[in-house]
């Protein structure tokens, strides 16, 4: 009796139903939790090197800009401090990007620049009401309202 030789699904081969092939080699794609965030690599390495970014839980060649720095876009790094808290810093911090943002469920909280001079607003509070203001006050006066806590842009 010979056997059936279509060819079977994605599921049955892998395990999986959303299965991503190399653009390379088209070997199945697997997702990885680097120090940088995730990423997806071929599974056919050292072989085929191809890495692709993670957006969403998906390969993209695009990088996902929640984990790009929102001064100079350079890499963001989780790191963890000495009370076991997480943290985000740029990797340009020896280019000079100090931009430093706290982890929200492993991502870097969202951050917003100042339209005046390009660097991150800050939460402050003054008489009891809420304002963004510039961090690099006071070199920069730049100030936006605070609405239910997001600037008004």
């Amino acid at each position: 009796m010979a056997e059936n030789s279509e060819p079977k699904s994605k599921q049955e081969l892998y395990g999986v139903s959303n299965v991503h092939f190399c653009p390379k080699c088209k070997k199945p794609l697997r997702r990885i939790a680097g120090k940088m965030g995730p990423f997806w690599g071929c599974s056919g390495f050292p072989q085929c090197a191809i890495t692709l970014n993670d957006v969403d839980g998906v390969p993209s060649q695009l990088p996902d800009n929640h984990y790009r720095c929102p001064v100079c876009t350079r890499k963001m790094i989780r790191k963890q401090n000495k009370q076991d808290e997480y943290y985000w810093y740029c990797t340009g911090f020896r280019k000079g990007c100090d931009v430093r943002l706290s982890d929200q469920n492993g991502r870097p909280e969202t951050a917003y620049r100042c339209k005046a001079c390009g660097h991150l607003l800050v939460r402050r509070q003054a008489r009891g009401e809420y304002f963004w203001g510039c961090s690099r006050y006071p070199e920069c006066t730049a100030t936006h309202r605070d609405s239910e806590g997001y600037p008004e842009l």
